[in-house]
């Protein structure tokens, strides 16, 4: 732990970052009240309409205290920028592109005065909006310089969404007719330089060239300047070296380079760091630099805060990171699964057994996840929440097999875990004693299993338990024996399987470093390892839907940009202190989530059934940072919740007479909407349409914070309606095309007049400000007709919504469907 009066690198970080604070002050905003006021409107319309109807860009003029024509301009820019990249931003990526369209632009307007201007604020900054605990740090900085103009930095969450913003950055950059002779991306290895180009390239907007599986050294040179190159970090250096696919950084000379960084983190060791000299170099930073070659360097990370424990690298992301979106805050928004965790400290022989049933615990805690996805899956469907089968993850610092002594007791936990494996696939009675304990909980004297998983194991037995356990994870038959074989056609990978038969069935695989040095310590250990010449990649096989692979041992080849929703539960082999930004970004892989209807949010009030599958149940084996990391989210303002579960009983009759009415609706074949003229509208109920500006009013109560909301405004209705005359229809009528065509409802046809009709209705009412109407310029022109064009879409969905529930069938179902709880759940703040 962390000794109480020594304040965290993150903690200090977030509480000195000068050029975010101020970016904001210059564009008179208060990051503070900005923030929950953007995330009310994406929570009210969701993102698509937030960016869509200008929602994001009208909550920022209502709080602006300074040229709110700035906003409006910085706002048409992000709006284009994410078009382009076809990102519909969450407000936070949105927040995060706004500011760097203004970091640009003044720098590029007057870089002389801004420096100036960034020199003259206060240096000293208000704490961050996430923070909440701590007083404030006074660092003393080195004033900005020129080349601080050279450097922004990205400082958000693993899946925040970093990729997208990356992708938006580069069309404003763009957009800005900047010209650069290239563009570079670099990567931290050529798995993520293949994902970022696939990505590029599916957005059809760059030239895109992965280096080196697009081409050799030669072909960087017969490239168009606005080629997008995309390379792992591995692949540069200062010189060519030997005959292999390294390029010297001769061949970017004498150019004004745009360059990207994927994990900026990267590098930070010395001041001295090759890699971060590269990037630097290939930027054109550095006083030596003429001003023909001077480019930019923009970075993205989630672990900044952990760079920051080191001096040198404190001031220059202090000075560069121009938004910050941190693990705290990502998780305060209810973004990513919430987490569980279990951490096992033991030294010696005398904790094999408690290492056993811990891992125990982990297998069953997974098995309880994959149980309720595979009841759940209606449930999920009925609530639109997108869910991956779930995945079991044991992770590691190092490449396992490895010849340093790190990489040597790594490769004995793996050997442990594959032992322990190797154990539970010969049949019940081998693990029934660590099944029993754990299910025992006053053998340990601590619950090693999550509340809910706890409550669902309520009378089982333990025999009939752990046979439906390896039948669920590992597709376990009476007569299997497990097998472990290296396959021949995916380097660096060990399957494991059962074998029965002639067959083999692989349910898990490990990632292996030195393939022949584990094949020896397993060997060592009396555990026969196979070669298999036929199968292919197990490790590709993982984001196929119907993928049989439940288990996944491994190190950092998926800690970094691992595009997979299915990592649930993780347990962390041995892991060092020293690791933080290492083990953020494992922990950043399980807490990857698809939420409802894509937006990446889990559900405030999930139900009993679904509240495992929007968790991440984490176990700690041997691992010492874990508990400075919760430690450091606490810190930060993640709340520390101890969980009750408080059961009670249901008497009904059998059978229970008790029924539950589900809605059937049709298919779209099977009714058409068709709205012309105005007929339509009196059956369609009326819309409330919300332009005022949210307040929230705060005490500080005995449980905490109080709060009450409301919103300011009055009827402006008719206000509304006497702008109608400005209104474009033809504008509107292609929008609504556009929206039909988004839905993809081929059976809902309407006309001009129906718009006409609808603005001139009594079907909708407006309550907000006055102010939002007045007509003074095309901006005001512009907003009037999204909000007309919103009125028209909901009054357009109510119709087709309406059309479709005459349409709706219905039935009974049985009283175990209708979700009667069995027991309640507390949550207690320590």
């Amino acid at each position: 732990m962390r000794p109480v009066n020594q304040i965290s690198g993150h903690t200090r970080l977030k509480n000195s970052l000068v050029l975010r604070n101020a970016l904001t002050a210059e564009l008179g905003l208060n990051l503070a009240h900005v923030m929950p006021h953007l995330f009310q409107v994406e929570d009210a319309v969701g993102a698509q309409a937030a960016l869509d109807e200008g929602r994001y860009g009208d909550a920022l003029v209502s709080v602006c205290i300074g040229d709110r024509n700035r906003i409006v301009a910085l706002d048409a820019a992000v709006r284009e920028a994410c078009a382009k990249a076809r990102l519909a931003p969450r407000y936070a990526q949105y927040l995060a592109l706004l500011l760097f369209a203004h970091w640009n632009t003044a720098r590029l307007e007057d870089s002389e005065g801004f420096l100036a201007r960034l020199n003259g604020l206060n240096p000293h900054p208000n704490p961050s909006p996430a923070s909440g605990r701590g007083a404030l740090i006074s660092e003393n900085l080195e004033p900005f310089t020129a080349t601080d103009l050279q450097t922004a930095a990205f400082w958000m969450a693993t899946a925040a969404g970093k990729t997208h913003v990356l992708h938006a950055c580069l069309a404003l950059l763009q957009a800005e007719g900047q010209h650069w002779d290239r563009i570079v991306l670099i990567t931290p290895s050529e798995a993520l330089t293949r994902q970022h180009a696939d990505k590029l390239l599916e957005l059809q907007q760059w030239e895109v060239f992965a280096y080196p599986m697009d081409g050799d050294q030669s072909a960087l040179g017969r490239l168009p300047d606005d080629t997008v190159i995309v390379i792992d970090i591995n692949k540069l250096s200062d010189s060519k070296k030997g005959d292999g696919v390294t390029v010297p950084m001769s061949v970017f000379k004498d150019g004004r380079n745009l360059v990207f960084v994927d994990e900026g983190h990267k590098g930070q060791r010395s001041e001295a760091s090759v890699w971060k000299k590269l990037q630097q170099d290939l930027a054109g930073i550095g006083a030596a630099q003429q001003d023909s070659h001077q480019g930019l360097l923009v970075e993205f990370s989630a672990t900044f805060g952990q760079v920051a424990e080191a001096e040198h690298a404190f001031s220059r992301y202090a000075k560069s990171i121009v938004f910050d979106y941190a693990y705290d805050r990502f998780h305060a928004d209810l973004y990513g699964k919430d987490f569980w965790h279990l951490k096992l400290e033991g030294r010696g022989e005398a904790s094999a057994a408690a290492y056993s049933q811990t891992l125990t615990a982990a297998l069953i805690a997974y098995w309880h996840q994959l149980d309720c996805f595979q009841r759940g899956k209606t449930l999920a469907l009925q609530e639109n929440l997108q869910i991956a089968k779930p995945l079991w993850v044991l992770l590691g610092l190092s490449v396992i097999g490895g010849k340093t002594k790190g990489d040597q007791e790594q490769t004995s936990d793996v050997v442990d875990v594959l032992r322990y494996l190797h154990k539970v696939l010969h049949g019940p009675e081998h693990w029934l004693a660590d099944l029993t304990g754990v299910l025992d909980v006053q053998t340990i004297g601590i619950d090693l299993l999550p509340p809910e998983a706890r409550a669902a194991l309520t009378g089982h037995a333990a025999k009939a338990l752990a046979e439906r356990i390896l039948s669920d994870v590992f597709g376990w038959q009476t007569g299997d024996k497990p097998v472990f074989r290296l396959l021949k056609n995916a380097s660096g990978e060990l399957g494991l399987g059962l074998s029965r038969a002639d067959a083999v069935r692989y349910f898990g695989v490990v990632n292996v470093g030195d393939a022949a040095g584990l094949r020896k310590k397993l060997e060592e250990s009396s555990l026969i390892v196979e070669d298999d010449a036929l199968s292919a990649s197990l490790f590709a096989e993982l984001a196929l839907g119907d993928s049989l692979i439940n288990v996944l041992i491994g190190s950092r080849r998926f800690a970094e940009g691992w595009d997979n929703y299915r990592a649930s539960s993780l347990t962390l082999l041995r892991l060092g202190q020293g690791e933080g930004s290492l083990i953020i970004q494992m922990f950043g892989r399980v807490v990857r989530f698809a939420g409802r209807n894509g937006d990446g949010r889990r559900l405030r009030h999930p139900s009993p059934a679904l509240k495992p599958l929007q968790t991440a149940y984490v176990y700690g084996l041997r691992s010492k940072y874990l508990e400075a990391f919760l430690a450091g989210l606490y810190e930060n303002g993640v709340p520390v919740l101890r969980h009750q579960t408080c059961p009670f009983s249901v008497t009904l009759p059998d059978p229970s007479p008790l029924r539950s009415v589900e809605a059937i609706t049709p298919a779209p074949s099977e009714f058409n909407v068709i709205l012309h003229g105005a007929k339509w509208l009196p059956t369609v109920n009326p819309v409330m349409h919300s332009l005022g500006a949210s307040i929230e009013v705060a005490q500080i109560g005995r449980d905490g914070l109080d709060t009450v909301k409301g919103v300011a405004g009055q009827d402006i209705t008719e206000q509304f309606k006497s702008r109608l005359a400005a209104v474009d229809l033809d504008a509107i009528y292609r929008e609504m095309i556009r929206f039909k065509q988004r839905q993809r409802w081929w059976n809902f046809s309407f006309d001009r007049a129906a718009i006409r009709a609808a603005l001139h209705s009594d079907r909708y009412h407006i309550v907000g400000l006055p102010s939002v109407l007045e007509l003074r310029c095309e901006i005001d022109l512009a907003r009037i007709n999204r909000i007309a064009v919103t009125l028209v879409r909901r009054l357009f969905e109510s119709a087709y919504r309406k059309e479709e529930a005459r349409g709706s069938r219905y039935r009974l179902i049985e009283a175990v469907q209708s979700g009667i709880p069995t027991s309640y759940h507390k949550e207690i703040q320590e």
